[in-house]
């Protein structure tokens, strides 16, 4: 995740009323003149804003898929920063706390491999748990804690959701027929970047089988279907148990395949909703408390998305 437009423009907005708010003592400016008045003006303003950004709320833009269909790219964020109190900087303290992150809770934390980043996923484990990953779906305490937004990438979708994925599909190809050819003539990281993507189709609700979602970019297009609808909804992607891959934490299996692992007092267990598309507790390990700095309260652009987060 990372500052946003607005949040830029409010540096620069407060670090230039400060410069004129400067001036104006210096040079002994008299209080009637515009300058002194919308020096002080600005600076008062935009610095409250900033003591109110550091003490309760955040503005956040998520810049990558791992939590689709929760969130998308783009979206910008309301977060609050007291829901679990304030951290005290270099402690593992918290004063006023609130509460502590709950299984289900949207986090936004600091990742222990990326400590000048900040992260949103969803919190699965909680101090004392035992997580487990088998084929896909977490358990907790060895029972099946899997929540209704999570979802994998389908290898072979159900054939009547399917069927009813198709249109879209069609159209969406025959509109962007053009723009692949455009793409495929740039070659390299461009094409890469433009191909990792999708403009998001859905929820499809086929009943009997499950939720899908289908997203599309000129390159490729994916469907994927919710944890807890498999294996009705067809034959997700799944990584063979016992298999190891490069960068999971501890080499603790894969992806798919993951522990036992039991988290210690103060340490939380984080994974994004898009299970095949995320860099989080699998890769990285557990999340510390000290680590957390809040959470996403409000989705305020855009515009067709403004809503609460869940």
């Amino acid at each position: 995740m990372g500052f946003d437009f607005v949040e830029r423009l409010l540096y620069t907005i407060a670090a230039v009323s400060s410069v004129a708010f400067f001036l104006a003592w210096v040079f002994r400016v008299k209080k009637e003149h515009w300058f002194r008045e919308y020096s002080e003006a600005f600076f008062t303003a935009v610095w409250l804003a900033l003591i109110i950004r550091a003490t309760l709320v955040e503005v956040y833009s998520i810049p990558s898929e791992s939590m689709v269909p929760t969130l998308l790219v783009d979206d910008h964020l309301v977060v609050s920063k007291f829901s679990y109190g304030w951290h005290v900087p270099y402690t593992k303290g918290r004063i006023l706390k609130l509460g502590s992150p709950k299984r289900g809770d949207i986090v936004i934390f600091v990742p222990p491999n990326h400590p000048q980043l900040s992260y949103v996923k969803r919190c699965v484990g909680v101090p004392g748990d035992t997580i487990e990953v088998r084929a896909k779906q977490v358990y907790v305490n060895g029972a099946l804690s899997e929540v209704p937004t999570a979802f994998a990438f389908m290898r072979r979708p159900d054939a009547l959701a399917l069927s009813v994925i198709r249109p879209d599909f069609e159209r969406f190809n025959a509109k962007h027929g053009a723009e692949y050819e455009r793409l495929r003539g740039k070659g390299g990281s461009a094409l890469l970047d433009e191909s990792q993507r999708h403009e998001w189709l859905g929820p499809y609700q086929v009943a009997g089988k499950g939720t899908y979602y289908l997203g599309m970019n000129p390159m490729h297009q994916v469907v994927i279907s919710r944890l807890m609808d498999l294996p009705a909804a067809g034959q997700a992607e799944l990584l063979p148990k016992g298999a190891q891959q490069p960068g999971i934490w501890k080499g603790l299996g894969n992806r798919d395949w993951f522990g036992p692992l039991t988290l210690a007092e103060g340490e939380y267990w984080m994974q994004g909703d898009d299970r095949d598309n995320s860099a989080d507790s699998r890769y990285f390990g557990p999340v510390s408390e000290e680590k957390i700095r809040g959470r996403p309260l409000l989705r305020h652009w855009p515009i067709s998305r403004i809503g609460f987060v869940k």
